[in-house]
């Protein structure tokens, strides 16, 4: 692997045209065409479902992309420390997350960079099983996220940050909002937006069994994404079920308790503390920004 088929597969990437690609990398297209075909056969994946007329990103080429602009980003690096005499050493610091802590973690990082003035943070947002893998072989710090599955297993560790009751989110001027439980009889004529149950945590999924046994079929959205959940509710076409975290609410949604009263443990998954400064401190100030 290397830049030039990086930077070909990101060109590709971002104009899903092989010929506008060339023309900004001022190649031939034959030329982005054999670092792409060389590029899929390293990585054993098609990153492009290609045909005379269209250009589209596979799965594995969508969730490619933040991991070629971390893998270009880092060699930037590498070539500026040889090329740059720098006074300090940039410590970088991996952080995995959803986009919803993007809203908070701003606040965190300028927390750190008064102990760590020469920290260099890298954020992460692949999808979470992805970043799991990353954690696991520890080319990230830290990963945001819910305790659910991954708790059993015992390569990572956890730091808890909050508790997180499973809500139903809704419009601010549904006529629900003002409840203060729903049951579920509230809902028996609602229409509902739901993660597909490959994508949705299993205490979740209880919840939604549970509440929509006996909904019909035209009542229900099965979203791949929180985001395309989310969409939904803010458009005023459902309802949906989610944990709870406050720093993560949106303005626009007023988030009711269920009667199930099901909740879930939200935080940080880390790999170890031993010789790890910058994570013990930034398990810290996480914790004190999630009391206050």
């Amino acid at each position: 692997m290397n830049s030039t088929q990086l930077n070909c597969f990101l060109a590709v990437a971002d104009s899903l045209s092989f010929a506008r690609a060339s023309e900004k990398l001022h190649i031939t297209q034959p030329a982005v065409t054999h670092q792409i075909n060389s590029l899929e056969s390293e990585l054993d994946v098609k990153l492009f479902k290609r045909t005379t007329r269209t250009v589209e990103l596979t799965r594995e080429g969508y969730s490619f992309i933040a991991d070629a602009k971390s893998i270009l980003n880092t060699m930037a690096m590498a070539k500026m420390r040889f090329t740059v005499q720098e006074k300090i050493e940039p410590a970088p610091f991996m952080i995995g997350c959803g986009l919803k802590e993007l809203s908070f973690l701003p606040t965190l990082i300028k927390s750190m960079l008064t102990l760590y003035p020469n920290i260099h943070p890298f954020i992460k947002t692949i999808p979470f099983p992805a970043l799991m893998n990353h954690l696991r072989n520890e080319s990230i710090d830290v990963l945001f996220g819910l305790q659910g599955v991954t708790a059993a297993k015992q390569d990572c560790r956890f730091q808890e940050l909050a508790r997180a009751p499973i809500v139903c989110a809704m419009p601010k001027e549904h006529p629900l909002s003002s409840r203060e439980k729903i049951t579920k009889k509230d809902l028996q004529k609602q229409r509902i937006a739901v993660l597909d149950n490959a994508n949705v945590m299993p205490q979740v999924l209880s919840v939604q069994s549970h509440i929509l046994f006996e909904h019909h079929p035209a009542d229900l959205y099965c979203c791949e994404t929180m985001e395309e959940v989310l969409t939904l509710v803010k458009a005023g076409m459902s309802l949906t079920f989610l944990p709870d975290i406050v720093p993560m609410r949106d303005a626009l949604l007023a988030y009711v308790p269920l009667e199930t009263n099901t909740s879930l443990s939200y935080g940080i998954f880390y790999k170890t503390l031993q010789d790890k400064s910058m994570i013990r401190d930034f398990l810290k100030i996480a914790v004190r920004y999630f009391q206050t």
